[in-house]
């Protein structure tokens, strides 16, 4: 563990058992053996297809699910099997459906104002309301809003919401679950400028998780690739969406929309949501079936996760 690292993860593993269309039992990998360190202060942009266990990973680090092996290393004091209790008012999550994320039988200023009862007990009621609309007014809400019900907003002003709620307890470390993917374009861009204020303003960490790479390289320092449970590129915003080593990585940036609908592009690369293509091959590269540049030690060796660049990782054979 570096200096500078306030949160690092080691060879984390979660899997959970399911059953397949003909209702046989199988065990799908969802985090599958990732390690990285996120450093303090930055965001850790983290993208990848639905499914591929981003946010089983964003969970499990905040012992939300309980790994099934591997260590999280919390500011130094290994989590992985500690008490949570000192560390939930330190590492606080934001939820991706915020209307699922907030009680409907609750006004708003009781939402924000629980997390600060159950951490302050020695604040008076007054110090409280102080406290919940300074907390209203640092994500654009009202004061007013405090005594209305989740249903009275829009979907953009529940997440902001659900921010509040998130930082009243000064945290240090916050994982973003896909927190923008359920708002249309123009509340997206109104949360990311909210979130990158906030961490300035607060000294925040964040785990930013997308499926959008195109959200993910504009809030991000670094970038993680997560493809079917596993880390497979990890480097600077720049360096991932410039110079991309890994073909998934490719796949990703070729899927977002180009900003002129009318100019072509002459390559194709292949993705999918087949959920047949989350089936884990017995060995070899997991992307191998879909890599146009697959060669044969691609379907019998796993590649591991190497340096190509300053700063730039990728789980590759043919590089």
């Amino acid at each position: 563990m570096n200096a500078g690292d306030l949160l690092v993860v080691e060879n984390l593993k979660k899997s959970y058992k399911v059953r397949d269309k003909t209702g046989r039992r199988m065990l799908i990998k969802a985090v599958d053996g990732v390690s990285l360190a996120v450093l303090r202060g930055e965001t850790l942009g983290l993208v990848g297809e639905s499914g591929c266990g981003k946010s089983t990973f964003g969970r499990t680090i905040l012992r939300l699910t309980e790994p099934d092996s591997g260590r999280i290393i919390y500011d130094g004091a290994d989590i992985t099997r500690a008490d949570m209790r000192p560390y939930r008012r330190r590492m606080q999550i934001v939820f991706q459906d915020p209307y699922g994320s907030l009680d409907p039988r609750s006004r708003v200023y009781n939402i924000v104002e629980e997390g600060l009862r159950a951490n302050f007990p020695k604040y008076s009621a007054d110090r409280l309301r102080e406290i919940v609309m300074e907390l209203l007014e640092s994500v654009g809400l009202e004061a007013s809003h405090a005594y209305r019900y989740p249903h009275e907003f829009s979907g953009g002003q529940q997440q902001r919401i659900g921010i509040a709620r998130a930082i009243a307890v000064e945290p240090e470390f916050i994982v973003c679950d896909e927190p923008v993917s359920a708002l249309d374009v123009s509340y997206q861009a109104q949360i990311i400028s909210l979130l990158k204020r906030l961490q300035d303003t607060l000294s925040l960490t964040y785990l930013f998780i997308s499926h959008d790479l195109s959200v993910v390289r504009y809030i991000s320092d670094r970038i993680g690739v997560m493809y079917l449970g596993k880390l497979i590129e990890l480097g600077t915003s720049e360096e991932v969406t410039l110079y991309p080593a890994h073909q998934y990585t490719k796949a990703l940036l070729h899927a977002v929309p180009a900003a002129d609908p009318r100019a072509g592009r002459a390559k194709v690369y292949k993705l999918t949501d087949d959920i047949e293509d989350l089936s884990i091959p017995e060995k070899g590269c997991r992307y191998c079936r879909l890599c146009e540049k697959a060669a044969p030690v691609c379907f019998e060796e796993e590649p591991i996760l190497r340096e190509v660049a300053p700063g730039h990782s990728c789980a590759c054979h043919i590089l």
